[in-house]
């Protein structure tokens, strides 16, 4: 089984007490037996920030500890540590913003981040998502105040909108949005389509979507990509959520609203990596990414099949062995 390293800060990494060189960014892998029990410990290049130690092993791989997030796959594993605790313990104040009886304060406990909203005698605290920033501001929609809440990390951008009794109103992916009678969120996909999608919700308890739309780069065309670009894009367009249908024959068209079900709910598709092809062979496929849990996604592979410039098959690569 390989295992692929990498962290949100530069890292030396020390693999079952033996130094394995440095990850961040960049990837560190190794080959592990599976069932073995192997000590991970990231060193972060940072000296105001505490090292990392994990026991490689099933449970492990089956319930990833609060800072890492994993990839499963049948060959291989991605793990990522998004967060490490900083050296200096205690609790700091981030920010504070008030919106006419509410109050909304973010402060660091040992390095996690958490939100608490009072409101006359209401009290209530929230665990937020790791993330490098923590921005608070205030609008207006519909003519009523709400207090903003974005928490900015290089993977993902959550918003939360604050208000009425202390309470948590709207949490979705925002990577901007704008304010009027209802509130705009726009999130940017870093795909080859360079899509957008764009929420619109109206004010309520909680807020509730009232459309969505997702549209591509103005400039992109799927006839003009390369066949073996293809089926990437085309998972995709139905990861953002968007219409496959210039991606797909014939007749396949017919069959476009079974493509749901027979997918299922994935949130991304990547490129497999070296380790796939070792496993399975030069096949032109995609990874579909699947949540099993907040820190936990399966990966199971597809291949596309195209003519003439159009999908004309779509089937698990374990089908086809």
């Amino acid at each position: 089984m390989r295992v692929h390293f990498s962290a949100a800060q530069p890292c030396l990494l020390r693999l079952g007490g033996a130094l394995a060189g440095y990850c961040g960014d960049a990837e560190k892998f190794v080959d592990l037996t599976t069932g073995d029990k192997t000590i991970a410990e990231f060193f972060p290049l940072r000296n105001d920030l505490k090292p990392l130690a994990f026991v490689l092993d099933e449970s492990f791989f089956e319930e990833p500890p609060t800072g890492c997030i994993l990839h499963r796959y049948d060959c291989g594993i991605d793990l990522y540590v998004e967060s490490f605790s900083p050296r200096e313990t205690g609790t700091k104040l981030i920010g504070q913003l008030r919106s006419g009886d509410l109050l909304a304060t973010v402060f660091s406990n040992a390095g996690n981040a958490q939100l608490v909203l009072e409101r006359n005698s209401v009290c209530e605290m929230y665990d937020l998502p790791f993330a490098d920033s923590y921005d608070l501001s205030e609008d207006m929609i519909g003519g009523e105040s709400f207090i903003f809440l974005h928490c900015k990390s290089p993977r993902k951008n959550i918003l939360y909108v604050l208000g009425r009794q202390a309470k948590i109103l709207l949490r979705t992916e925002a990577d901007e949005w704008t304010c009027g009678e209802t509130l705009t969120v726009k999130k940017h996909y870093q795909d080859i389509a360079r899509h957008t999608a764009e929420s619109i919700f109206t004010p309520g308890e909680p807020f509730a979507l009232k459309n969505k739309n997702v549209f591509c780069s103005k400039d992109f065309d799927p006839a003009l990509l390369h066949e073996r670009l293809l089926p990437f894009a085309f998972f995709q367009e139905i990861a953002a959520g968007g219409d496959p249908s210039a991606y797909l024959s014939d007749s396949l068209l017919s069959k476009i609203d079974l493509l749901g079900e027979y997918l299922g709910n994935f949130c991304a598709a990547v490129l497999p990596k070296e380790i796939f092809y070792l496993t399975h062979g030069k096949y032109n496929a995609a990874g579909l990414v699947y949540p099993v849990s907040e820190r936990l996604f399966d990966i199971k592979f597809f291949l596309a099949e195209t003519e003439h410039g159009k999908i004309i098959n779509v089937k698990p690569i374990e089908n086809i062995q």
